[in-house]
C-alpha cells in the first residue's frame, strides 16, 4: 500500500523531515603518538575499514497499531524505560498504553549505501576489483562513483542504460577496471538506487 500525503492550498504547516548527521569527518590514520601519518608525497594516510560516503532513505508510514508495538519492544530500551530517571523516559512510561496499542504514524531510516576507505595493499583474499582499485590509487568505493558520476549520471534511469554508460566511462577513464564493469555497475546501482 502506498499512502501519500499532500498539503493544501490552504494549509499553512507542510510535511517535513530535518535530519542531522554527525559522522567522523577525520578519516587519518594516527601513529602510537597520536601524530598524523603521511605517505611520501605528504598526503594523509587514511584508516582502511572507516566510511567515508553512506545515502540512507527516510519513509513515512501511516497510522498503524503495529508501529506501537515495534517502538515500544524493538526501538526503546526496556530496562531505559522502566528504570530511566530523565524526562524523555517518564513521558514514554505515560504514553504507553499496551492495553489499547493506538495506531501511530512510523518514520522508518534504511541505509542504501555504504563505501568504506580500501586498505593500502589489499589482503590476498579482497575481491579482484579491491585490488584493481588500490592499483589505480582508488581508496573507496564512493571515490570511484565521484571519479565516474559525470559519464553516468544521466544514465541512471535504467539497468541497461547504467550498465552501458558505465562500460562507456570506464572504457575511456579507467581501463583497468573494464574487466571489473558488472561490479562497478553494482555499486553505481545501489548508489543512484537504481533497481535490477
Amino acid at each position: 500500500m502506498t499512502a501519500t500525503r499532500a498539503r493544501g492550498k490552504e494549509a499553512t504547516r507542510s510535511f517535513g523531515l530535518n535530519v542531522e548527521v554527525a559522522p567522523a569527518t577525520n578519516l587519518q590514520r594516527y601513529d602510537q603518538d597520536r601524530k598524523p601519518v603521511f605517505d611520501q608525497d605528504g598526503q594523509p594516510v587514511k584508516v582502511p575499514g572507516k566510511v567515508d560516503a553512506y545515502r540512507f532513505l527516510s519513509f513515512c508510514l501511516g497510522e498503524d497499531s503495529e508501529h506501537f508495538d515495534t517502538f515500544f519492544h524493538k526501538v526503546v530500551d526496556p530496562a531505559w524505560l522502566a528504570n530511566g530517571n530523565d524526562r524523555n523516559a517518564a513521558a514514554l512510561r505515560q504514553a504507553r498504553q499496551a492495553d489499547r496499542k493506538p495506531p501511530c504514524w512510523r518514520v522508518l531510516h534504511r541505509v542504501t549505501f555504504v563505501s568504506r576507505v580500501l586498505p593500502a595493499v589489499p589482503p590476498a583474499g579482497a575481491p579482484p576489483l579491491e585490488r584493481a582499485m588500490r592499483q589505480i590509487d582508488v581508496e573507496s568505493n564512493y571515490e570511484l562513483i565521484r571519479s565516474l558520476d559525470p559519464y553516468v549520471k544521466g544514465a541512471a534511469t535504467g539497468l541497461p542504460e547504467l550498465a552501458e554508460a558505465t562500460r562507456s566511462a570506464l572504457a575511456a577513464h579507467m581501463p583497468d577496471l573494464l574487466p571489473h564493469a558488472a561490479d562497478v555497475t553494482d555499486f553505481l546501482a545501489q548508489y543512484y538506487g537504481v533497481d535490477a
